[in-house]
């Protein structure tokens, strides 16, 4: 009687196991094909030179932008020369 249980609760680990196993493969399967769709997304945006057709940013801080053409259609409020937070 105690060999069946035992061989039960030895069957119950394999199952278990198994099925652990197949979930880790799953999540990791999923994880993959994520980071595949990003990276054919950024390599699209980098190769063929993608264009928005609006940006809409609440707070920015560059260092550096070039811009070919510029199109605003509200107006824009540039900081005072004479500020002294802005260095030239």
């Amino acid at each position: 009687m105690d060999e069946m249980r035992g061989s039960k609760s030895i069957r119950l680990n394999g199952v278990t196991t198994i099925a652990t196993a197949m979930g880790a493969v799953a999540l990791g399967a999923f994880a993959i094909g994520a980071l595949a769709v990003g990276r054919l997304a950024i390599r699209r945006i980098l190769v063929d030179n993608a264009k928005f057709k609006s940006v809409e940013i609440q707070e920015l801080s560059v260092t550096r932008l070039r811009v070919a053409e510029v199109t605003v259609s509200e107006s824009i409020k540039l900081p005072d020369s004479t500020n002294p937070k802005i260095a030239s």
